[in-house]
């Protein structure tokens, strides 16, 4: 029991701080929590000064004493020698630590030096850890070791657990894990908790060793019974997480976390934290966990750092306080934080309680994103297209786009889909496009669930299928997507891969309008300036186009102007009405009458207001021309329904090209529903006036039987009158009737 002698003057002021009733254990106990305090356990002690009573020095006295009368006291003169060997060693470590001393390492070392040549196997260890770390005398990993090697082989047991250390780390010798292994063994035999939890991860991690589960936890568990916090730590994870052969057991893993916690084991102060966090082996209590927290980030432990920078930005446990989360995100993203580099990101670009900094937030996103945290580099994709504190590079963000998107992020999925169908970055590949946007949809992405069903819809990357492409604008309305609620209503509007529900319609755009959609709203004073699933109520719609003229809409300060004009749903004036048409031009029109045409063809935004200027008189070639500007969707919003009402007006004037588009309305259920019989008869009234176009679709009519009986001869009439003025589109069709007739004859 002399290598206990060694220690236990030094190592009992230091537990008696922890243990104070530890003189009255019995004596094994005292010896095992000796023996298992490691040097972090000193360093706690640094410059403390304990001064124990004449009894209690006593009782140590008595305990060696009784050794002595069991044999281990030689003689006197032995005895006499290896007591004050003990003493060096122990001003040693009162030296090293500052244990009723100040500290000095030099002094330190110079004990132990001095006990360790007279054959004290524990100065020998504790001048080898000197050596080692270079306290009190130039570092000397090769010294270390052979003075590690001399007191193990003397039976020193800390001096056995350094020597494995050595040789699993090849520190002044080659590294050596069946050596490391075996020395482990004898320490660990003597009860030594460290070597014990490094018998652990050898048995566990197939070091030097079979692997042997088992044989693992056994150890861990010899090494965390001794108090080892390290092996208490390991414990908790393993059954915190159900590994290493433990089956999950979340009360087990608190209480061995709280264990090595109460030990100031940093990661377990950060593991019991999040267990009271998220209630794992015990109650959830924010409170512990924001403590817990703080402690581990103020010692440093960097996802502590993290974690109690998000619960000050959630409020959780304490007061939201933004500018302590950003000073704890900081000093975790300065300690390399990947995701506190993230959140940092985030606050920059938004200027949240900082600056707003693009460049910062762009510097955040690529620190974060070059440590491969997918977010990030998502992010940090969105800057390179965006231009956000960077030039924009559609090539750069093509690449993390699709980096992102090939581990399964929804959203770099969808946008990768948009980069692949306008080939931005890329070369175009609809395929491709319509391939990651499904993926993205399938995740749930709403976006992505919208422009799939555009592809459907429109047939880009896949067939069209109306059906399919209804389903998935339903699918995305339902959740929550704007546009897709929009285009919802248009469907149900429209018929089109679903029956005609005008009542459905009103309820979307309703619904996308409350989501502060502009084009529903729009959509909703068209409703009712057309009495389209509600009653007709102009009133209501001058309403819907004042609310978006108020925020700036163009085409809505076109139809506002025209109803202040007209006196539609308010009062005539002409005055604002005006005023209005000139700033949806851009305010850059003079009231002036501009005969040319040509002049304003170049400019859609005058060609827009002077055609409405015009219209405003009824002259109807402005109101036929603005009626193709909304068919076309030039210059304001595509916008069948108005352009049906510009070529109805201007027909009832009698101009004839607008009685052919009137015409073609009704024939195809263009801005109005289908009526074959009336668009046959708006068609001979524009065929007789010489329309050629009219006098096509009249031939076509009498040739189908469709809006009328079926007449072959008033066909052959239509299409002759076609081929005379030169134009022989028809003519195909001409000479089949006519060889029918001769065949009929």
């Amino acid at each position: 029991m002399y290598h206990l002698l060694n220690i236990i003057i030094a190592k009992y002021l230091l537990s008696f701080y922890y243990y104070k009733d530890i003189i009255l254990d019995k004596k094994n106990t005292i010896t095992k929590r000796l023996e298992n305090l490691s040097y972090d356990q000193f360093e706690n002690f640094n410059g403390l000064e304990i001064n124990l009573c004449k009894d209690e020095i006593n009782t140590i006295e008595k305990y060696y004493e009784s050794l002595a009368d069991k044999g281990f006291k030689q003689n006197k003169l032995e005895y006499d020698k290896k007591k004050k060997l003990i003493e060096l060693n122990n001003l040693g470590y009162c030296y090293q630590f500052g244990i009723g001393k100040n500290k000095d390492e030099f002094k330190a070392f110079e004990f132990y030096l001095k006990s360790a040549e007279e054959g004290n196997s524990s100065a020998q260890n504790n001048l080898g850890y000197c050596y080692q770390y270079g306290i009190g005398i130039t570092k000397d990993e090769n010294k270390a070791f052979e003075l590690y090697l001399k007191a193990a082989n003397e039976g020193d047991l800390h001096a056995q657990y350094n020597l494995g250390d050595c040789y699993q780390n090849g520190i002044g010798t080659n590294k050596d894990d069946k050596k490391a292994l075996e020395y482990y063994i004898k320490s660990a035999k003597g009860d030594y908790s460290l070597a014990q939890n490094a018998l652990g991860d050898y048995y566990q991690n197939e070091i030097g060793i079979e692997k042997d589960l088992e044989q693992s936890i056994y150890w861990y568990k010899k090494a965390a019974e001794n108090g080892n916090k390290f092996a208490q730590y390991n414990l908790g994870n393993f059954y915190k997480n159900g590994e290493n052969g433990l089956e999950k057991d979340e009360n087990k893993a608190f209480e061995y976390y709280k264990k090595s916690a109460n030990q100031e084991y940093l990661d377990a102060q950060f593991e019991l934290g999040y267990c009271y966090e998220n209630g794992i082996g015990v109650i959830n209590n924010i409170e512990n966990a924001f403590d817990l927290y703080k402690i581990a980030a103020e010692k440093g432990h960097i996802v502590a750092q993290r974690d109690l920078g998000s619960l000050y930005e959630n409020g959780l446990g304490t007061e939201v306080d933004l500018e302590k989360a950003i000073y704890w995100y900081t000093k975790a993203a300065e300690n390399g934080c990947k995701s506190a580099q993230y959140n940092l990101a985030s606050y920059y670009k938004f200027g949240i309680k900082v600056e707003k900094s693009e460049v910062k937030a762009f510097e955040y996103y690529k620190k974060s994103a070059d440590q491969g945290y997918l977010n990030a580099q998502f992010e940090l994709g969105y800057c390179y297209s965006n231009g956000i504190g960077t030039e924009i590079d559609k090539t750069k963000a093509f690449v993390l786009y699709k980096e992102t998107a090939d581990k399964e992020h929804k959203i770099a999925q969808y946008y990768l889909g948009i980069l692949y169908r306008f080939g931005e970055g890329t070369e175009k590949d609809e395929r491709k496009s319509f391939e990651y946007l499904k993926k993205s949809a399938d995740q749930g992405y709403l976006d992505a669930k919208f422009q799939l069903g555009c592809c459907y819809s429109n047939g880009i990357g896949i067939g069209i299928n109306k059906i399919k492409a209804f389903e998935l604008f339903k699918m995305a309305a339902e959740n929550g997507c704007v546009f897709a609620q929009t285009h919802l209503g248009y469907l149900y509007e429209k018929g089109e891969g679903t029956e005609k529900d005008l009542e459905k319609t009103i309820y979307w755009y309703y619904k996308a309008a409350n989501n502060g959609c502009k084009t529903a709203l729009y959509n909703l004073g068209e409703c009712y300036e057309f009495g389209k699933g509600v009653y007709k109520n102009e009133i209501k719609a001058f309403e819907y186009y004042k609310k978006l003229a108020d925020e700036g809409d163009i085409d809505s300060k076109f139809q506002l102007g025209y109803y202040y004009v007209n006196g539609i749903g308010t009062e005539i004036n002409k005055e604002k009405g005006f005023e209005l048409y000139n700033e949806g031009s851009g305010g850059s029109i003079q009231i002036d009458l501009i005969d040319n045409e040509e002049e304003l063809a170049n400019d859609l935004d005058k060609v827009n207001y002077w055609y409405h200027k015009a219209a405003e008189d009824d002259n109807k070639l402005a109101l036929y021309k603005l009626g193709e500007l909304y068919e076309l969707g030039k210059g304001v919003w595509e916008n069948k329904d108005r352009a049906f009402e510009f070529y109805r007006k201007s027909a009832d004037q009698g101009f004839i090209d607008a009685q052919y588009k009137l015409g073609q309305s009704y024939e195809k259920g263009i801005g109005t529903d289908i009526d074959k019989v009336r668009a046959f008869e708006i068609y001979k009234i524009a065929a007789e006036g010489g329309n050629i176009d009219a006098q096509i679709r009249l031939a076509y009519l009498y040739e189908q039987g469709e809006g009328t009986e079926q007449n072959v001869e008033s066909a052959i009439y239509w299409y002759k009158k076609v081929v005379e003025t030169g134009c022989l589109d028809v003519q195909e069709n001409l000479d089949v009737l006519l060889n029918q007739q001769e065949i009929k004859n």
